[in-house]
């Protein structure tokens, strides 16, 4: 016979997380970009109705003008979410009507919208994250599979008059430096979450030696007989049933006792890096621990099972 124990442990765990946003989101040179009023993630592609008011949206978003002696501003006052990181000297704006954070250069009248899409205001091109190009002004547009078409071809009004219209001027003036690739106005932010789990003990346990008391086991066997008798020359077949009864005991027993010395958990750190739209940078600690927790939680359940099984 055999006696199982099972001992419960509780470990108190205690984790440091990594909550400032600002200084960990975007690389060195570039700041978060999440002007007032940018509260969409969500960039229009090539064929969406949304696409064909692009270009004049652009020009509703009270683009800075490229004269030198103008200095871009970062409005920070009611900030919003952002998705991507703008190099620090670029001006960080909101796209009219469509509530997208970008980039913008106003020296080269470049473009950076959060998908990884970029352009050129003063030209009209365009080109997607996966390679499509358009020219905003006439509509055409070409698509990596060959596919040719014109955003505007299903709603003429929202083509841009260019006759009309005052489209930005690029800086050709010497003495500002090198542009700007319009691949390179900006970034995806990027978080790094640190989860610590410190080392733990786990204190020793003794099953005390147990005695189990001698015991009486009976047990009652039933068997049938056939008895064959003749009785006037007819033979006659009976069945008896017999019955037997054994008594046995069996005798005391001892289970030895057992002790488990003290065990020590080394600690463990779990580091993810994801890439995601975030809070602004002005959230503050408090408030950016909840946002943290989803991403903490995730990295956190596989140290909880790693610590499970090194106890069992």
């Amino acid at each position: 016979m055999k006696l199982y124990s099972f001992d419960i442990v509780f470990l108190t765990l205690a984790f440091a997380t990594s909550s400032s946003l600002a200084d960990n989101a975007c690389k060195t040179g570039f700041t978060l970009c999440s002007p007032k009023g940018a509260t969409s993630t969500s960039t229009p592609q090539i064929g969406s109705s949304d696409f064909a008011n692009l270009f004049n949206n652009l020009l509703s978003s009270s683009l800075p003008s490229s004269k030198r002696d103008v200095i871009p501003e970062r409005d920070l006052s009611e900030r919003a979410t952002s998705s991507l990181c703008c190099v620090t000297t670029l001006s960080c704006l909101t796209l009219a009507n469509m509530a997208l954070p970008f980039c913008y250069d106003r020296f080269t009248t470049n473009f950076l919208l959060p998908d990884g899409s970029y352009g050129t205001v003063a030209t009209g091109s365009y080109t997607s994250s996966g390679g499509d190009t358009a020219n905003l002004e006439t509509g055409n547009y070409t698509l990596t599979n060959g596919q040719t078409g014109n955003i505007y071809s299903s709603n003429a009004a929202a083509k841009p008059n260019t006759a009309t219209l005052v489209l930005p001027s690029q800086y050709t003036a010497s003495g500002v430096g090198s542009a700007i690739p319009a691949t390179a106005l900006g970034g995806f932010v990027t978080l790094t979450y640190t989860t610590t789990l410190p080392p733990s003990t786990i204190s020793a346990t003794t099953v005390l030696p147990t005695t189990l008391p001698a015991s009486v086991v009976s047990s009652t066997i039933v068997s049938g007989q056939v008895i064959s008798t003749s009785v006037g020359g007819s033979l006659v077949v009976s069945t008896v049933s017999v019955t037997s009864t054994t008594v046995s005991t069996v005798p005391a027993s001892t289970v030895i006792g057992t002790t488990r010395v003290a065990t020590t958990v080394a600690g463990a750190v779990s580091t993810v890096v994801t890439t995601s739209a975030v809070a602004a940078a002005t959230t503050t600690k408090k408030s950016a621990g909840a946002q943290l927790s989803s991403h903490f939680y995730s990295a956190f359940g596989g140290l909880v099972i790693a610590v499970v099984m090194l106890c069992w």
